[in-house]
């Protein structure tokens, strides 16, 4: 295990990472109080050594930067989404190309989408200890529990990789792992462009059409607040009282204080720009306002919901994999609200390339022979 904590002792180990084929890369990190993960340590294994990298000690990221980005490396990491955050917001950019394990697994029919200590155990049969996710990563010196946790997090990667990748190869399916791992990368960059949307807000359909407006604007607000002052969502304001506030229109900042769950420091320091915010709605356009939002299924559209599901879960049963692998929820009732009830039926972008023949094209055949008996 080396511990690199100086600008050039990264320089060097980075100098050789870019000839090898393959690191194993994992992060630590705190965001308990703070809308930005910090990063606290990152650690890398390239078949040779372990690497723990402290972030609090260097300054210079560049030859980190270059090997996260060289397409020549392919970065091995498992369930990296939550890693994504902290390395874009610390360094700017994100590792790849790059091999989801937890996908690979789940893709390779090894008992669905499951955590690192039980792949390694499954794949290796080496039993890990847990016990030190929710210690503090930030704090100096790291205490041997953590530094040897840390570094297991990233020792049993590559060996994994070698498996992963002779199964899905047997299978069929090492294609699907580069198509999907590609697509990780893009929804992740997408879903940062867009931002936290409030169609994200949990029954705002129920909605109209100007509260559904005032919503927009008070998730654009606390979005660019929570920002500003580097605190998560929930701290200033979560989003069930988001649409207490889009279904009350409070009138003055007396009438916050009403509002059952909502923080009296909120009150106090954000209440009049809340107010102001909703008092300014009322100048928006009416056709400047969002869409009014699908409402649930119809009982009958929602008959044809399950039979497109059984027929997922028929298909992933067949293939051994999780259904949710194959088709999520939200693409598929998008393609069922699309030609319901006559047609025509399209197969979504998420549902094309090595999922459009595998499960697509009978999904479609479902739709389409429902849609003929109507």
């Amino acid at each position: 295990m080396i511990y690199l904590k100086d600008n050039q002792a990264l320089a060097d180990a980075a100098q050789y990472w870019m000839t090898v084929e393959r690191i194993a890369l994992d992060s630590e990190f705190m965001r308990v109080d703070t809308f930005y993960p910090k990063l606290a340590l990152i650690q890398i294994n390239d078949g040779r050594d372990t690497y723990l990298i402290d972030p609090l000690e260097i300054t210079h990221w560049q030859p980190l930067c270059d090997v996260f980005t060289c397409s020549s490396v392919v970065k091995v990491l498992h369930s990296p989404s939550e890693d994504f955050d902290a390395f874009f917001h610390n360094l700017g950019v994100l590792p790849e190309p790059m091999f989801d394990t937890q996908l690979a697994a789940s893709m390779a029919s090894l008992g669905g989408i499951m955590g690192y200590q039980k792949l390694v155990k499954i794949l290796l049969d080496v039993d890990l200890e847990k016990g030190e996710t929710r210690s503090d990563w930030l704090q100096r010196p790291l205490s041997d529990n953590q530094l040897h946790y840390a570094a297991d997090d990233v020792e049993y990667l590559l060996p994994m990789v070698d498996k992963l990748e002779a199964r899905l190869t047997e299978q069929g399916r090492l294609d699907w792992l580069v198509a999907d791992c590609e697509q990780v990368l893009q929804d992740w960059r997408e879903a940062q462009a867009s931002g936290y949307s409030y169609e994200r807000v949990k029954k705002a359909w129920m909605l109209k059409g100007h509260q559904l407006n005032v919503l927009s604007q008070l998730v654009d607000w606390r979005e660019a607040r929570c920002k500003e002052v580097n605190i998560p969502r929930g701290h200033l304001i979560n989003d069930a009282l988001l649409m207490e506030l889009a279904m009350r229109l409070p009138q003055a900042v007396k009438q916050l204080s009403s509002i059952k769950g909502i923080r009296q420091a909120t009150v106090r320091k954000e209440g009049e720009q809340i107010i102001d915010l909703i008092q300014s709605c009322k100048e928006t356009p009416q056709d400047q306002w969002p869409a009014r939002m699908d409402r649930p299924l119809s009982q009958s559209a929602g008959e044809w919901f399950k039979k497109m599901r059984r027929q997922v879960d028929k298909i992933a049963e067949q293939l051994d994999v999780p259904p949710e692998l194959l088709a999520r929820k939200k693409p598929l009732e998008a393609m069922l609200r699309e030609g319901y009830p006559r047609g025509p039926f399209q197969i979504p972008k998420t549902l094309q390339g090595w999922r459009e023949e595998v499960v697509g094209q009978p999904v479609l055949n479902v739709l389409n022979q429902l849609s003929k008996q109507s």
